[in-house]
């Protein structure tokens, strides 16, 4: 035999040799992760248990393999020396493994797998991370053992071969492995929660979806899949509220919440909107409230849940009611919507609402038109309430500039802030928009007797741009800081000039109004906002990202763990940190009410 041909049969006992190893650590890793579904909650039917043992056999067999290719494969032609191989293969396999356990440890605790910014995270929490002895002998253990099977999958090689397994395993594998995403193809398009709420269970798993093809294909369109989610059977990814609400309460006044999209604190005067202005000296004025986000429907789940934005995809997933209107429901109130937008993001949208009458409105041409039907609408329902009501009226022209046709306007004036010729124009227009629904609010507000508690604020602020907010990174003031008063019967005018936020505002309704003794912690991310936060950071967020408030900057942060540090003029600031002991706590917060 050549010496070529010996080469040739070593190179391919090496490749063979590596297959087999890469198989084992597929299966090891696999077993391993089962520890991810523990953490999420084993499924509770069939098809969703199938699923998950499917997906770790063919997403970790697929890692293994691609770990092969990349990083083993490529030196069996360099360098085909088995001993070096293989001890450079239990030292890769070790590696890998010790991030995978890695990666749960950090998946328990923040609900975040490894990436750059969580990394900075949790390497700042590691003592809390690592709290048993033995993780910290994983390594040499894991080496051991990799050691071990290299040398005897490399002993058993001629063995293996002539039983012709390889081939047989590959499919199965590969049959896991598709099957998978198949399974997940049919229950995104179906919105079957069981198995659509382990999408993120796994690092490095993008499970795959076809909406869009079927879509257009007319499988499926989005009226049907608005249906289905709001429809699905609701999981249980939350303990919300912690313990039972304790509710008692003394008086139950009716409650009228206005909340106008798109409204910033710093145009509310008396030139723009002097009945409002006027309004806010016999009401308790809030001079520092921020929304939970630049998004107004977000802002408005902010206002309603009090929880932070990582909590609203799994209450979307539980269907969880908020906790402020389901006491207010067992306390005999009736429950009315006006002017609410839900057909744009309707299925989270009418889990928010569950309890709540939706008073349907009539196809307007504009915002404006819109905005004075429901002031119509509100007054109706007010004046012919005869038991304890909550009307949540949602107004919207100040979010497209809007005003009614032959509406006399406010004359323009010279912006007193630094914009350009186009900002000017859209700040202009926003002035007579909110001038606009300052005659809207007095034509409500005035019907509204002294008894009735009135709560009055913004979705979320402004910025004069054209661009898209809800997929926007500017969390400045000018997007988040609104109005806020409430007003008590039989209370005079206060200023509270210390920072509040909407996620305060349930916590006050509810201690408050509904006479519930719980701790605020128990069902909110907020206290009540006659109480200073103990914090001193705010968080906020839309879709895309998530923002951390502080009184000199705001870091913003994507879904991938980018991030970008911004002043107090919303100016990016190059090079600058991470503060990982206030990330550190914001991620606590956002995992504190996960079901264990």
């Amino acid at each position: 035999m050549h010496a070529s041909d010996l080469q040739r049969d070593k190179v391919s006992r090496l490749v063979t040799w590596g297959h087999w190893f890469a198989f084992f650590n597929g299966l090891l890793a696999s077993a391993i992760a089962v520890r991810y579904v523990k953490l999420i909650g084993w499924p509770d039917t069939l098809l969703a248990q199938l699923y998950s043992v499917i997906t770790l056999l063919g997403h970790f067999s697929f890692v293994s393999f691609v770990i092969f290719l990349l990083c083993l494969f490529p030196l069996t032609l360099i360098l085909p020396y088995s001993k070096i191989l293989r001890g450079y293969a239990a030292l890769l396999a070790t590696l890998a493994h010790t991030v995978l356990v890695y990666d749960i440890l950090v998946f328990d605790h923040y609900r975040l797998h490894l990436n750059p910014f969580v990394f900075d995270i949790s390497f700042s929490d590691l003592p809390q991370l690592i709290s048993t002895p033995w993780l910290l002998i994983l390594p040499a253990a894991m080496l051991a053992i990799q050691l071990l099977v290299a040398n005897g999958l490399w002993k058993r090689i001629e063995r293996l071969n002539r039983r012709n397994w390889g081939g047989k395993i590959a499919t199965v594998m590969l049959s896991a492995f598709l099957g998978g995403h198949l399974i997940h193809i049919w229950a995104d398009a179906n919105v079957y929660q069981p198995i659509t709420k382990m999408d993120e269970m796994l690092p490095l798993h993008y499970p795959a979806t076809a909406r869009s093809f079927m879509a257009s294909r007319g499988i499926v369109d989005e009226e049907t899949l608005a249906e289905r989610t709001s429809t699905a059977r609701p999981t249980s990814q939350l303990n919300y509220p912690v313990k039972p609400m304790q509710c008692q309460a003394s008086d139950s006044p009716n409650v009228v919440m206005i909340a106008v999209d798109a409204l910033r604190q710093d145009l509310v005067n008396e030139q723009t909107m002097p009945y409002l202005s006027q309004y806010s000296q016999a009401s308790h004025l809030f001079s520092q409230h921020y929304s939970g986000s630049n998004d107004a429907d977000q802002g408005l789940r902010s206002l309603f849940y009090g929880l932070l934005p990582a909590y609203e995809e799994s209450l979307q997933a539980d269907q969880h009611q908020p906790i402020l209107t389901s006491v207010l429901a067992r306390q005999g109130y009736k429950l009315n919507v006006v002017g609410a937008t839900i057909s744009g993001n309707e299925p989270k949208m009418t889990v928010m609402f569950k309890g709540m009458t939706l008073h349907p409105e009539a196809t307007f041409d504009s915002a404006a038109e819109r905005d004075i039907n429901s002031t119509r609408q509100a007054l109706q329902l007010i004046q012919n309430s005869h038991s304890p009501s909550f009307t949540l009226i949602q107004y919207h022209s100040p979010s497209v500039y809007g005003t009614p046709i032959g509406f006399v306007g406010l004359p323009t004036v010279k912006p007193q802030m630094a914009i350009n010729e186009a900002q000017a124009v859209l700040f202009n227009q926003y002035r007579n928009s909110i001038h606009f629904l300052d005659s809207q609010l007095q034509q409500l507000l005035s019907q509204v007797d002294s008894d009735t508690v009135v709560i009055i604020t913004g979705t979320d602020g402004q910025e004069f741009t054209s661009l898209d907010s809800r997929l926007s990174r500017n969390f400045s003031d000018a997007t988040l800081r609104v109005p806020m008063m409430i007003r008590w019967p039989g209370e005079g005018g206060r200023t509270i000039n210390y920072r509040s936020s909407h996620y305060g505002v349930a916590p006050t309704l509810l201690t408050l109004l509904g006479g519930c003794t719980n701790n605020t912690k128990e069902y909110s991310s907020g206290d009540t906002l006659y109480s200073p936060s103990d914090t001193d950071f705010l968080v906020v967020g839309n879709k895309r990202y998530f923002a951390i408030k502080t009184d000199a900057t705001t870091t913003v942060i994507d879904n991938r763990g980018d991030y970008r540090v911004y002043n107090l003029q919303n100016r990016r600031v190059r090079d600058a940190k991470l503060d990982a002991p206030t990330l550190l706590k914001v991620m606590k917060e956002n995992r504190r009410l996960f079901a264990k």
